[in-house]
């Protein structure tokens, strides 16, 4: 059952491209319709049903990508694993919708729309019978990527067709719940093909053995949530769905163009936890720094890029009205840098090694710096504000990571490795200035040379370098070309 690493990176980049380019087809049409307050009380209540996920997730959604990794070779294992996650993930689920009634009951800021709340707790469902950590550990990401475009197709043509004005916020928050996860009822289906009901022992089932395991993930998950969501709730309390709105346009952006090295984790974090369920340290040893410098590579020039063209890529995407986002982007463009790290350490290496106690404490000190800096900020600076403190949160997560998980991590890391990528990344960065400094055009013109110019010296100094990636990379798109021409 073993599948090529660079395969399933193909397949999970072509979905994670459709994830970048749908949304940037929707994205301009719904900043135009829905204004800043309306994707604001869309994203406020979202991330308050996401706290309730998380919740009745149990960490089954993290914990299950490992553990069916572990037994995917043995079907019966598989089947029994499979059908006690999902079983325990659907208890939960009934008592998740008893918080969401005492939510509507109680809760005066949800009152005001229970409608819109009640189709975004949809989300709820959707992700329990998805049982999207089951096709991450068997690295089924063939099906994965086919189902996404085509469930991303439709909920485009469903935004189109039916989304014209901002009196219709119910549709375009069934537009977010059906784009996002609505293709998990297909996943539902699907499975049939891998478990079979009749060949289940159901006297030996044992869901609550999962609960102790499971609960140290949720322990991580928690901590993770309280800064990626404590952002849009205490912006959506403290201040109002449009401070919430411009931060989100920030955000949404930055894990547009996050989803690339996102891809990458996917892929590998099921590869390195069947490697050490397996024995093969060697192995992992070899394929965990390679990881590491990967995203190193990849991550940092984005992080700089994004940041250099946020005053013409905001203008772009959402058209005016939206100036307040692009401090927002220009700050929280370095999260992709920071978080493509920590998952690298925490998601690819620690967490198969066993070592959830090191990230829950890493990410928790992440979720103390996100809460102080919000409570701080939010009240003068709203959206920028929070935006501080997202970037402050995930800085302090990964570099407590590389201090307190030192002695764990399989490789030492040598700065001679770096050297190139951040070089080339402040070399870019000049380049970037200097247009900025001299050159004044029109929006996508200024995108579109700051873009090229960013690529061609970051790439540029590494083949002067002879960097490794680079001829790796250089070597691989010139076979292609050769086996297309033959």
């Amino acid at each position: 059952m073993s599948k090529s690493i660079k395969k399933n990176y193909l397949l999970n980049l072509v979905n994670s491209g459709t994830q970048f380019l749908f949304p940037l087809i929707s994205f301009p049409y719904v900043s135009r319709i829905m204004m800043a307050d309306g994707i604001g009380q869309v994203n406020f209540y979202s991330s308050i049903v996401q706290y309730v996920i998380l919740a009745c997730g149990l960490g089954i959604p993290l914990y299950g990508v490992r553990e069916v990794a572990r037994v995917r070779s043995d079907r019966a294992a598989l089947q029994q694993t499979t059908v006690e996650l999902l079983s325990l993930h659907s208890l939960m689920t009934l008592l998740g919708y008893v918080v969401i009634g005492g939510l509507c009951l109680f809760v005066g800021r949800i009152q005001q729309n229970i409608p819109l709340f009640l189709i975004v707790s949809m989300n709820l469902f959707f992700t329990t019978i998805g049982c999207e950590w089951f096709y991450q550990g068997t690295e089924d990401f063939g099906y994965i990527t086919v189902r996404g475009i085509i469930v991303k197709t439709v909920s485009l043509i469903f935004l189109f067709a039916f989304v014209h004005s901002k009196t219709q916020l119910l549709l375009y928050g069934l537009y977010t719940v059906v784009g996002a996860i609505g293709g998990n009822i297909f996943n539902l289906i699907r499975l049939r093909k891998y478990v079979h009901l009749r060949e289940i022992q159901w006297k030996s089932l044992s869901l609550f053995k999962h609960l102790k395991p499971s609960l140290s993930v949720f322990l991580f998950n928690v901590v993770t949530s309280v800064y990626l969501q404590l952002s849009t709730v205490l912006l959506g309390f403290i201040r109002d769905d449009t401070q919430v709105g411009y931060y989100s346009v920030g955000m949404k952006l930055v894990r547009i163009v996050m989803m690339v090295s996102s891809a990458f984790g996917v892929v590998m974090l099921p590869r390195l936890s069947n490697l050490v369920a397996e024995k093969r340290m060697d192995e992992f040893r070899t394929l965990s720094p390679k990881a590491f410098e990967f995203m190193f590579c990849l991550t940092l020039p984005m992080a700089v890029g994004l940041t250099f063209v946020s005053p013409y890529l905001i203008p772009i995407m959402c058209g005016p009205g939206y100036e307040p986002a692009i401090p927002v982007l220009a700050i929280t463009a370095s999260v992709i840098f920071a978080i493509g790290l920590s998952n690298v350490l925490g998601m690819q290496i620690f967490y198969p090694l066993g070592k959830i106690g090191l990230v829950n404490l890493c990410t928790g000190i992440g979720a103390a710096v996100s809460l102080l800096f919000n409570l701080l900020l939010i009240p003068r600076l709203g959206a920028t504000g929070s935006a501080i403190a997202t970037i402050a949160a995930e800085m302090a997560v990964t570099l407590s990571m590389l201090l307190i998980g030192r002695n764990v991590i399989p490789f030492k890391l040598q700065w001679s490795w770096l050297a190139d990528y951040i070089i080339g990344a402040i070399l870019m960065a000049l380049a970037l200035a200097l247009i900025l400094r001299y050159i004044h055009l029109g929006d996508i013109w200024m995108l579109c040379i700051l873009f090229m110019t960013g690529v061609l010296v970051y790439a540029g100094y590494l083949a002067l370098r002879n960097n490794g990636f680079y001829l790796e990379i250089r070597d691989r798109l010139m076979g292609y070309l050769k086996k297309g021409g033959a």
